[in-house]
């Protein structure tokens, strides 16, 4: 007999899958006693939930393939639980043993036979029990996070990037990696660059699972609320019982309206780049940029495919193309040549207009806004409080809400806008060179709205810079 051994827990810190070993130990220590009975394989759902319905188990579900294809003539569990918390799938797992009557089933903890009726309406029961039992304590656990959320205490789980082990004192290096996220992705960095800078410096999440960091995991990381003081639950700011956010105990990292000027920012807050149609999503200095001089229209770059390493000339071109919806593919240009004439004209230009540094202009809604917030705070209380009744603190609220968001909407963009602007200023070439090419692109574009190219004429090998008609910024 082929059997299937599945172990499952729902919790593993560590990730050191002690649990699960020890589950696989004991029910092959059981097959092992039964003639004729073997382990073919082991089928292990490590840190996952078999209670949350939301939640798919990979190996629960290859086991139920294998069992309906005859790979497996049956299988072999700790526990009923362990397999399923949910009636729904047990009935899954029922509904193959209804077809495939001869298959086995053991646990190491009791006897049930899933191919008699008794054994299905005790496996039934027992599952019903354990679900009603997870339910509980759900409760109990979601209950009881709430008192903390509402105290500003922390909750339980893996340690917050950007804190230490004791989730209330900043970590000094990691708080300077969010730090300076932050500053780049107000500058015009994306989020991408941001995440392959990680990923080469090796940095990890607080799981530490030792795979790179994700995306969506830099994202959260940006993002979480704590990272302003606020005590968050599921991503979000957890509000008391006096309408305000709630404050956390630790020590935050930065200021709200950063954390929102960050939010606004992941979440697309409308630029400058995107209402000229300028996306910031290059590869090159000044795709879009440049534009066409017998048709207007906007030239791009690729590369070159007759060049080699080691040769004299361009990598890449920068061309009109010539498509259905415009372009008349006549002009082109070798790239690195006029990249480097652009950014020399940016230098002069930069050096020209050196100023010294003025405080950032203050947003004039923020009095308006703290006003708005004050209210929303005291409508929830007197709500709460029962002094008002919720349907005439729901009328009153609205029109508030609305005027919140787009307060903050414009504060946020206000922020951005500062950050951009002080982003673009650069102080020396090797400086510039150093940037991403979206922090480079927005230097450009601080100075130059266009750059027309003209023909070069057949034969003409050598940049010649008068060719260019440069439409600079007022």
């Amino acid at each position: 007999m082929r059997l299937g051994g599945y172990a499952r827990i729902s919790l593993d810190k560590d990730g050191e899958e002690l649990g699960v070993e020890r589950q696989r130990r004991d029910y092959r220590q059981v097959a092992g006693v039964r003639p004729g009975w073997e382990v073919a394989r082991d089928y292990i759902d490590n840190d996952v939930s078999a209670f949350k319905r939301n939640v798919v188990r990979p190996e629960f579900e290859r086991l139920l393939t294998d069992l309906q294809s005859g790979v497996m003539d049956g299988v072999i569990a700790y526990d009923l639980d362990r397999l399923a918390r949910q009636p729904r799938d047990l009935e899954r797992l029922i509904d193959v043993f209804e077809d495939r009557p001869e298959l086995v089933f053991c646990t190491v903890t009791n006897d049930i036979d899933l191919s008699t009726s008794d054994g299905r309406t005790m496996a039934r029961v027992m599952v019903a029990f354990a679900n009603k039992a997870s339910a509980d304590t759900g409760r109990r656990v979601a209950r009881k996070h709430r008192e903390l959320a509402d105290a500003g205490k922390n909750g339980g789980g893996f340690p917050p990037f950007g804190w230490k082990a004791d989730r209330v004192t900043v970590d000094p290096e990691q708080a300077e990696l969010i730090t300076k996220a932050h500053d780049a992705l107000l500058a015009g960095t994306r989020l991408s660059t941001i995440t392959a800078e990680w990923q080469e410096k090796g940095i990890r999440t607080s799981r530490n699972t030792g795979k790179p960091i994700t995306r969506v995991a830099l994202k959260g990381i940006l993002t979480n609320p704590r990272l302003a003081g606020f005590r968050a639950v599921k991503g979000q700011k957890h509000i008391g019982l006096d309408g305000k956010p709630v404050l956390g105990v630790w020590e935050p990292i930065c200021t709200p309206e950063t954390l929102d000027a960050v939010v606004a920012v992941l979440e697309g807050v409308k630029s400058q780049y995107k209402a000229n149609n300028l996306s910031n999503n290059h590869k090159y200095l000044l795709s879009g940029i440049l534009r066409c001089a017998e048709c207007g229209t906007r030239m791009i770059a690729n590369m070159r495919s007759s060049w080699k390493e080691g040769s004299k000339g361009s990598r890449f071109m920068y061309r009109c193309p010539a498509t259905k919806d415009g372009g008349c593919g006549k002009v082109s240009r070798a790239g690195e040549p006029l990249d480097q004439h652009i950014v020399n004209l940016i230098h002069e230009a930069e050096a020209r207009l050196k100023a010294p540094a003025s405080e950032p202009a203050e947003w004039p809604g923020a009095a308006r806004l703290a006003d708005v917030e004050q209210e929303i705070s005291e409508l929830i209380s007197a709500m709460n409080g029962k002094r008002i009744s919720a349907a005439t603190a729901i009328a009153m609220l609205e029109p508030l809400e609305q005027e919140r968001d787009e307060l903050g909407y414009e504060r946020n963009r206000h922020t951005v806008e500062q950050m951009k602007t002080t982003a673009a200023t650069v102080d020396l070439p090797e400086e510039f060179e150093r940037l991403p090419i979206e922090r480079q692109r927005a230097v450009v574009m601080k100075h130059i709205k266009a750059i027309v190219v003209h023909p070069a004429g057949r034969g003409a090998r050598k940049f010649n810079p008068d060719l260019l008609d440069v439409v600079w910024a007022a």
